[in-house]
Parts: structure tokens; sequence; C-alpha cells
């Protein structure tokens, strides 16, 4: 049977595995999950731009 409380119906037990909520990440996680990828993206970047300056600087050279 099913308790009626303020309108709202909620069945007795627990939920089926299907309904259960998902605990989510802490936010400080999240922010430090974010800071790490910008700092990969702004060193990817740099090595990227280094190595297009070592190529341009060696076809002057030939």
């Amino acid at each position: 049977m099913e308790d009626v409380n303020g309108g709202r119906i909620r069945p007795k037990g627990r939920f089926p595995s299907h309904c259960q909520f998902k605990q989510f990440p802490h936010p400080l996680h999240v922010l430090q999950e974010l800071t790490m990828a910008d700092v990969a993206f702004v060193v990817t970047t740099i090595a990227v731009f280094a190595l297009v300056a070592l190529v341009a600087k060696g076809v002057t050279k030939l």
C-alpha cells in the first residue's frame, strides 16, 4: 500500500534500482578537473606553437 503525504504518493520500502539517485561529484573535485584540463590545453598549445616555430626555422635554413 502507498502512503499519502502532502498530496504526494510515496511507495513503501526501497526504490527500484533504476529510480535510485546518483551521487553527484563534489564541486571542488569538478573544479580541479576543469583546472587540470585548462592546464593541459595551455601546455599542448604552447608545445604546438613551439613545434611550428622550430619547423619554420628549419625551413628558412634550407
